[in-house]
């Protein structure tokens, strides 16, 4: 029996068995040379392509299951995506695209941009706000632009479609809806306006949007080194009998095996050919997370369009082929019933580019979010205001940026005063999320507050309010404002307030006394 090494920082649940000449030498991760692991449990899957295991059953059973709840619960993280601020930045660089094509495209159709599985639908809400603004600044008619909220669970559009903050937009023509399934769909069929999006109907570049996207969607899995190539086959243990769980439960309780198959570029898709070809050649003793499911998928959406694509993505993931070496196998990241996996940018970057498109990425290292653009249309260097809005609005302070910002103010809240919250908050653009974190704050300085501070307080509430997005989360943001306003005296406006956290989430005997004290006040 031979010897187990065991490596610094080992993942959990995970076990390898790997060929002997294979063996990679500098890998963190526990090595398993000439003998079976001892696989024990119940298997629920053995040897499968990493792209076609269970595992993405599970993740796609979970989200046409909780549908909008993984987003309302917290189970499912987005604030980092569904800000106000990155939303102004996508906004800034739609916007500068549009110009971009009305030098370079001759047509009166509108702008039309898909975000993929858009869950919440929050981040939509704060990009078409910020839209909305910016086309107002230009004088440009908002009409110009189309945006369709997409998702592969048909829940998430009945959900949307009655959301009251979109009813506007819906009226007005400028949002639509539509399925779209990332392994199938060939065209967009819009449930509004019955427009169907394709080759054939679409003149200008198609805008994706893919937010914490390529993170959740089927990867293929490969190991290199040595100018070898073996693909990695899954298998799935649970160490609980998997009838008595559900699919979150089963998800916690799994143990993943790898066993190594030899391959060779030839074997795969041809448009993926030269891709591999290359990294075999770069990379050497690592895993290598291929997303064959979400190239695809760019495929498909440049295929939509006479004019090509452009893609803005935000995800955890790598900027650069460093990244690449030396990798363990992926850790599925699990949040609740669901999971995700870092995203290898670099080789959407290469196969942009190697399709004559243009690749804007990070120029420095990101700290939590990576924000891409890539420019997949025909004559993509002609697209200046599109990159120097990239420059100005991700590279020389972006959504990264900012988050890294809030994580630090968090620190100091207890110290801050009036003015460093507001200031803070004209940052966020209002951000509803960062209020109810300074909103203790207030309650503490609300004695001390001059009439002037009063108003300031009163206009910053009513900013907030008019852009956030309720989902019926557990913090009923309108209950903490009204009770602000009331510690501040303003009676009408806590009674405003109390009034919409009636409306959202029921009467209770403490918010009844409030209002009964607001009117009392105000006779």
């Amino acid at each position: 029996m031979g010897k187990t090494k065991k490596r610094k920082q080992t993942p959990k649940n995970i076990k390898l068995s790997l060929p002997k000449q294979s063996t990679p030498q500098s890998a963190n991760f526990y090595v398993q040379e000439d003998f079976e692991p001892d696989r024990s449990g119940f298997c629920l899957a053995k040897q499968q392509r990493f792209s076609q295991s269970l595992l993405w059953e599970l993740q796609r059973d979970y989200f046409n299951r909780r549908g909008i709840d993984a987003w309302r619960t917290g189970e499912v993280p987005h604030y980092i995506t569904s800000n106000p601020t990155i939303a102004n930045s996508y906004a800034e660089i739609v916007l500068a695209c549009w110009q971009d094509q009305n030098h370079l495209v001759s047509s009166k159709q509108p702008f039309f941009i898909c975000e993929l599985g858009a869950g919440s639908g929050r981040f939509a809400f704060h990009f078409l706000t910020r839209l909305t603004h910016l086309c107002q600044q230009a004088r440009i008619p908002l009409s110009n632009f189309r945006y369709i909220l997409t998702d592969f669970a048909p829940s998430n559009l009945q959900q949307w479609s009655q959301h009251p903050r979109f009813q506007a937009w819906f009226k007005q023509g400028v949002l639509d809806i539509a399925l779209f399934d990332i392994n199938h769909s060939d065209q967009l069929t819009l449930q509004y306006s019955g427009d169907i999006l394709s080759a054939q109907t679409l003149q200008r570049p198609l805008v994706a949007i893919a937010n914490y996207f390529f993170d959740s969607i089927p990867q293929d899995l490969y190991y290199i080194n040595g100018n070898k190539i073996q693909e990695c086959l899954v298998s799935l243990y649970s160490d609980v009998d998997p009838q008595s769980l559900n699919a979150s439960e089963l998800l916690q309780h799994l143990h993943l095996y790898y066993d190594y198959q030899t391959t060779a570029p030839s074997e795969l898709a041809p448009q993926f050919r030269s891709l591999f070809t290359h990294y075999q050649n770069t990379l050497t003793n690592t895993h290598l997370i291929f997303p064959s499911a979400g190239l695809m998928c760019l495929q498909r959406l440049q295929n939509l369009s006479q004019q090509g694509l452009l893609l803005l993505s935000a995800d955890k993931g790598y900027a650069d082929l460093g990244h690449l070496q030396g990798n363990a196998p992926p850790q599925p990241i699990q949040h609740h019933g669901c999971f995700s996996l870092s995203v290898n940018y670099p080789i959407l970057q290469d196969f942009c580019e190697q399709n004559g498109g243009i690749a804007l990425m990070p120029a420095v290292k990101h700290n939590s979010i990576c924000v891409v653009c890539l420019i997949m249309c025909d004559g993509a260097s002609r697209y200046l205001e599109t990159q120097g809005a990239y420059n100005r609005h991700v590279q020389t302070f972006g959504p990264d940026d900012f988050f890294t910002i809030t994580k630090h103010a968090r620190q100091t809240i207890d110290q801050m005063n009036l003015e460093a919250i507001l200031a803070y908050l004209r940052l966020s653009y209002y951000d509803s999320h960062q209020f109810a974190r300074y909103i203790p704050r207030l309650m503490e300085l609300a004695p001390s507050f001059t009439a002037q501070e009063k108003v300031a307080i009163a206009e910053a509430i009513e900013q907030v309010w008019h852009l956030y997005f309720p989902l019926g989360e557990d913090r009923d943001l309108a209950n903490l404002i009204a009770k602000l306003c009331y510690k501040i005296k303003e009676y009408a406006q806590a009674l405003t307030y109390f009034q919409y956290s009636t409306d959202m989430y029921g009467e209770d005997s403490e918010t009844s006394n409030y209002i009964a004290l607001c009117k009392q006040f105000l006779d």
